[in-house]
């Protein structure tokens, strides 16, 4: 950034000239070897063979969009382009990481296709879940008038239309007349030679203050779920604009390990710690068990194991994702090498990861730093237990967090360089008006560290968050997000609810918000991966603690005692189509908790609350009526020194009852070949169903009413699948027990009725009156199967 503009004079304080001196040889050989230098080299792309390599790194762009959380991340690795891959205009990539060409979809084989269309559905279901919507971006598109209507250009509306529509082939003929028409058509030339004609083309004017123009470019023939080719325009703060479309944004360092990136950390720690009333100094507070101590002399790094003794102090926390391997690529705290780590740690046993937080935190003035795997004995039971339940207080109390947020694993590292097209090109200059375009920036979207369980209550409780992304650092704290870029807070992001959950967590706040805020809450947890299922309590314990300490209820395993009806209400979602999951024989989670499962993701909607595209809450109670009481909880509540896992809390409910019967099915019929025209997608279908024909569903009915058309099979969720051998084994045609629960009105008045909402038990025999949870049960106030509680009894139940 320093070599094409000055810095920000804002920024300039906040510069360390001696910064380099700081780094370990390892990121000292990253700052001044052939990465840095390539990274130079790829921004001055006049000649083919830069722009060849540009366009390799825009497909690698792509992918990293493109693969799931789950898939293999692809990272930084000094490579000059991705290996073993083409340069296509518009890609599909599986989930394996193959990539296919979907320009034209004459020329694509069978397998291609078929991959080209599992993609894009997979791409649009973890888009629509993750927040960010590339085809409905803004929410209420409409267009702005021209200053001057005569000379208004039909095919570009002079970059004043928020949703506008047109394709390149008509830019093409509009650029000898059209100025705008011209600059777009420059713009994307910068970063691809293949697009073609009919390729269709969006500009997004701004709607919102501080939004810059976007240019959104997709195939003709790509499908719902392809991921769209963007760029934005603008100016630089301070500098005026040729166009009112065309706003301000900044530069971003290219480099989140250089001078100019942590003298923006530095600003924004600065400007929290004197101006957010919000967000708390945690200058003096009391330090955890164990820190690592920090010291930085004369090139030597000098790094060890302190025991505070109850010190007060200041220290950061690092946030990082244990990788594949988990604990066998990580140097961990043992009962055995306890004592050498008192002593001394060496820096070059530590993964990357480690070295650049330590590298960080020094940068940003702090001399400890909080590393799970190195501050908890790892070996020893009773001090993980100890030290997990203190874990929300330790990020809770840190100065500032580090996240690793951009890295698999603890190899890949902190620090990272912007792929060119990211950087800001110079694209018009006029008059003293300088344009300059760059790529869209995704914020959060898919970083592998959001994807993880126990970040998720490191992030909410931490009063500030320094990101280390892919492309540039982002800040999150209790009072604003934001970024280099400036752009986080105009796009769908997965950093969406750290600021509203801090503004919801207070004394003024009500039950019925704390209430929704929970669902919510274990909405989005639920959709994050743990390697054991025995820490769902303890990555979510800093949380449950928080909210308690305002809400002033008891919490039993995931459950509020002043909600718990509505709580016990949520539903497994184990995807359209796919057979659910079997329950853990090892999973001590009582039943009726949301954590026994293993479910793809809890739902809360049938009561009322739902996450919408942006990541806000928006919720309502929907309960109308609810049949049953809860006499009693036996169990041990959350409390100090336990995480709230309530192993073998027990529940008394009483109410209305019914026996039913559940019977398992094959998800999915044979393909019938009347029913197609074309042989080949019959062959498609034949070859989809001989996969899945061994796939079970089961399904609930009763013996005394014939079940409704409408709907009919689906209205029962299994919480796992009953059909799976072992512990928890439902023989089809058992007999189960249908409790009436609640009565829910309509969430909307076209897609959805009222409800009657049921929980569905097994006995567990041989004793009385003695239940387990194994699925929801919902059916239209108006269905023929409610009839059945016509003849409801009314009973005692036990449920654990």
């Amino acid at each position: 950034m320093s070599s094409r503009n000055p810095l920000p004079p804002h920024l300039a304080q906040f510069v360390h000239e001696d910064e380099s001196s700081f780094f370990t040889d390892e990121v000292r050989s990253e700052q001044q070897g052939g990465l840095h230098r390539r990274v130079e080299d790829l921004r001055r792309d006049r000649d083919e063979r830069n722009a060849a390599i540009n366009e390799a790194w825009r497909t690698r762009g792509n992918i990293k969009n493109a693969l799931t959380r789950s898939g293999d991340f692809a990272t930084h690795d000094g490579r000059d382009e991705p290996t073993g891959l083409e340069v296509p205009g518009l890609i599909a990539v599986t989930p394996d990481g193959n990539v296919y060409e979907s320009k034209r979809q004459n020329d694509m084989s069978l397998d291609q296709k078929i991959a080209r269309d599992i993609v894009a559905m997979r791409n649009s279901k973890l888009s629509g879940r993750n927040g960010l919507d590339m085809f409905d971006l803004f929410q209420k598109p409409h267009a702005k008038s021209s200053g001057n209507s005569t000379n208004k250009c039909e095919t570009c509306l002079n970059l004043q239309d928020t949703y506008g529509k047109t394709s390149l082939g008509k830019l093409q003929r509009s650029r000898k007349g059209c100025p705008t028409c011209r600059m777009i058509l420059d713009a994307l030339g910068l970063y691809s030679r293949v697009f073609d004609e009919d390729d269709r083309v969006r500009t997004f004017a701004p709607i919102a203050r501080r939004n810059t123009l976007r240019i959104w470019c997709q195939g003709k023939q790509s499908t719902v779920g392809e991921i769209p080719f963007m760029i934005e325009l603008y100016v630089l703060p301070g500098q005026p604009s040729p166009w009112p479309s065309i706003s301000a944004s900044t530069e971003i360092s290219g480099d989140t390990s250089s001078p100019e990136a942590f003298a923006q950390a530095r600003y924004w720690l600065s400007n929290c710690i004197q101006n957010h009333d919000r967000c708390p100094s945690n200058q003096d507070v009391p330090l955890p068990t164990r820190l690592l101590y920090l010291k930085h002399d004369g090139g030597r790094w000098h790094v060890r194991l302190a025991e505070t003794l109850g010190s007060v102090g200041r220290y950061a926390c690092l946030s990082h994702r244990w990788g594949k391997q988990g604990a066998a690529e990580l140097l961990q705290t043992e009962r055995g090498n306890y004592e050498d780590h008192l002593k001394e740690i060496s820096v070059q046993s530590l993964p990357r990861t480690f070295q650049h937080a330590i590298v960080s935190s020094r940068r940003l003035g702090l001399q400890y730093l909080w590393i799970d795997s190195l501050c908890i004995i790892q070996d020893d039971n009773a001090d993980w237990r100890a030290e997990a339940a203190k874990m929300g207080s330790y990020y809770g109390n840190a100065y500032v967090t580090i996240a690793a947020s951009w890295s698999p694993g603890p190899n890949g590292g902190c620090f990272s360089y912007a792929e060119p097209e990211y950087i800001g090109r110079q694209l018009y200059r006029q008059e003293g008006c300088t344009v300059n375009v760059r790529r869209i920036i995704a914020h959060g979207f898919r970083w592998p560290l959001l994807g993880r369980g126990w970040i998720y209550q490191e992030r909410l409780l931490s009063p500030r968050v320094l990101h280390f992304g892919p492309l540039e650092l982002v800040w999150e704290c209790y009072t604003c997000t934001t970024c280099e870029c400036t752009q986080s807070d105009n796009l769908h992001t997965d950093l969406s609810n750290k600021t509203e959950h801090s503004q919801i967590m207070g004394r003024t706040t009500t039950r019925e918000i704390f209430r929704n805020r929970w669902r919510n809450m274990i909405q989005e947890y639920s959709r994050l991966d743990l390697t054991f299922a025995k820490d769902r309590f303890p990555a979510l314990a800093g949380l449950a603690k928080q909210m308690q300490s305002y809400r002033k209820s008891d919490y039993y395993a995931g459950l509020w005692a002043d909600s718990f009806i509505g709580d016990l209400l949520w539903e497994a979602n184990y995807g359209m189509f796919e057979q659910a999951e079997p329950r853990e024989s090892d999973n001590k989670a009582p039943t009726w908790s949301w954590a026994s499962v293993n479910a793809q993701d809890i739902n809360y909607g049938n009561v009322g609350t739902i996450a919408t595209q942006s990541g806000l809450e928006r919720c309502y109670d929907r309960i109308q009526t609810t049949f049953v009481k809860l006499l009693s909880i036996d169990g041990e509540p959350l409390a100090e020194g336990n995480s709230g896992e309530s192993e073998d809390c027990r529940i008394i409910l009483r109410g209305p009852c019914v026996k039913g019967i559940v019977q398992h099915s094959p998800i999915h019929d044979p393909p019938d070949p009347s029913k197609h025209d074309n042989p080949r997608y019959y062959e498609m279908e034949k070859e989809y169903y001989k996969e899945r024909k061994h796939k079970l569903k089961s399904v609930l009915r009763f013996d005394s009413v014939e079940p409704s058309g409408f709907n009919s099979g689906r209205e029962f969720t299994p919480d796992y699948g009953l059909f799976h051998k072992g512990r928890y084994h439902i023989d089809s045609g058992a007999s189960v027990l249908v409790a009436k629960m609640a009565a829910v009105e309509a969430d909307d008045a076209i897609y959805s009725d009222d409800q009657i909402l049921c929980l569905v038990l097994r006995q567990l025999l041989p004793f009385p009156r003695t239940y387990e949870r194994i699925g929801l049960a919902k059916w239209r106030s108006n269905d023929a199967s409610v009839k059945a509680f016509e003849k409801a009894e009314d009973m005692v139940l036990r449920v654990i």
